[in-house]
């Protein structure tokens, strides 16, 4: 069932449960319970009953419940048509299911670039200059 690394089974945190802190490991993470903090695995699964307050980062993210944070699969990020995301989502891949609710925005890079990109200081370009971005609102 599981062959490959990244297939290899490490955590299940079960409905009811609740763990305040981050998740750091090696393998497959199942969330079907409360997660308060960040989650880093090299797959990700959160069910439908599952909470995320915090990011995720994984190689893939599958989400049937509800985050409340960024998600960012370097090779591919799934909404379920349960899922509610409340965040911006960063993959090189994305399929989001008709029923699914997503507020934020999704940027598509390939994934050769998320270890570039983190090297690099937010808001600094390719060429090292920084960007500063100002939005003004509607209203004013």
């Amino acid at each position: 069932m599981f062959n490959r690394k990244a297939d290899r089974l490490k955590l299940v945190l079960g409905e009811g449960s609740k763990i305040t802190g981050d998740i750091e490991a090696l393998g497959t993470i199942i969330v079907d319970g409360t997660v308060i903090g960040h989650i880093m695995g090299e797959k990700v699964i959160l069910g439908e009953r599952a909470y995320v307050k915090g990011d995720i980062d994984a190689n893939n993210i599958i989400v049937g419940g509800k985050i409340d944070g960024c998600l960012k699969g370097n090779q591919r990020v799934e909404l379920r048509a349960v899922a509610q995301v409340i965040g911006d989502i960063f993959t090189s891949r994305l399929s989001i299911a008709e029923g699914a609710i997503f507020h934020g925005q999704s940027s598509m890079i390939q994934a050769d670039r998320f270890e570039q990109d983190e090297n690099k200081p937010t808001g600094q370009t390719e060429d090292g200059k920084v960007v500063e971005l100002f939005f003004k609102d509607k209203k004013g």
